[in-house]
C-alpha cells in the first residue's frame, strides 16, 4: 500500500467519521411501464446506490409493479459523498426465449437527492415502453 493511501485512510478513520461529515440522503422514483400497449405487471424494478470501488452497492428499495404497470421506490442512506442513485429494471418484454430477464438501469438525476431520510420530490419517469432496445442493457441477467 502507498504511503498517501494510508495517510487518507487514517484521515477518514480518525478526522471524516467522527465530525459527522457523512451524512443521511433519500431519493424517490415513480413511474409506469409498459410492454408495447400492455401494462408491464409483476416487473421487477430495485432502487440502489451505485458505489464505486469493494464498496457493493446499496439496495435501498425493491417492488414489484402493479396490473397497471405502475410502481414508487423510496430509500436513503447514509454516505460521504452524494449518492449515485439509479433505478434497476428486470423484464422479459420483447424476448422470444425469456430465459433470462433483460436488465434497464437507468440514473437519478442529483436535483432528486435530498437530505434526510425522506425525499421532498419524486422523480417521475413517466410512462416507459419496455420493447425499446437500450446500447447498454445486458441481456443475460439471471441472477438479479
Amino acid at each position: 500500500m502507498g504511503i498517501s493511501f494510508l495517510i487518507v485512510l487514517c484521515f477518514s478513520i480518525f478526522v471524516v467519521a467522527p465530525s459527522g461529515a457523512f451524512r443521511v440522503q433519500s431519493v424517490g422514483v415513480r413511474g409506469q411501464l409498459f410492454c408495447g400497449n400492455k401494462p408491464a405487471a409483476n416487473t421487477l424494478v430495485q432502487l440502489y446506490d451505485e458505489d464505486d470501488g469493494p464498496d457493493p452497492d446499496d439496495l435501498l428499495d425493491k417492488t414489484y409493479t402493479s396490473e397497471d404497470g405502475s410502481f414508487e421506490l423510496k430509500g436513503d442512506t447514509m454516505e460521504l459523498t452524494n449518492i449515485d442513485p439509479e433505478i434497476r429494471i428486470y423484464h422479459d418484454c420483447a424476448m422470444h426465449l425469456p430465459l433470462c430477464k433483460r436488465e434497464w438501469i437507468i440514473g437519478i438525476p442529483d436535483k432528486y437527492i435530498y437530505s434526510g431520510t425522506t425525499p421532498k420530490k419524486f422523480m417521475n419517469i413517466g410512462q416507459v415502453n419496455l420493447e425499446v432496445e437500450l446500447e447498454t442493457e445486458d441481456r443475460h441477467d439471471c441472477f438479479h
